[in-house]
């Protein structure tokens, strides 16, 4: 199976009641992450990443997963040259 290089993503997380605030201050420092945004409706952070391959980007997924107050991460993966920085 050939590798497809991807550079943006956007991951969707849920935190555990009431770490938002610690789980938002965490997953900044994680590799990867460009963007954090605390926000409210039916997710808790929207995080923008950014990784060189998609194996790379598996292990940012899995490192945002084991932060502390991270409940769920929905990825969503941008595809196209329109991608913006």
């Amino acid at each position: 199976m050939r590798e497809i290089t991807m550079t943006l993503a956007f991951i969707f997380v849920n935190c555990n009641v009431d770490e938002g605030s610690t789980a938002e201050r965490n997953v900044k420092k994680v590799r990867g992450v460009v963007e954090s945004h605390e926000t409210s409706g039916a997710y808790d952070i929207i995080l923008k990443v950014k990784a060189d391959t998609e194996a790379e980007l598996r292990d940012i997924i899995k490192n945002i997963r084991k932060v502390r107050g991270v409940g769920a991460a929905i990825t969503s993966i941008v595809y196209g040259n329109d991608q913006a920085d």
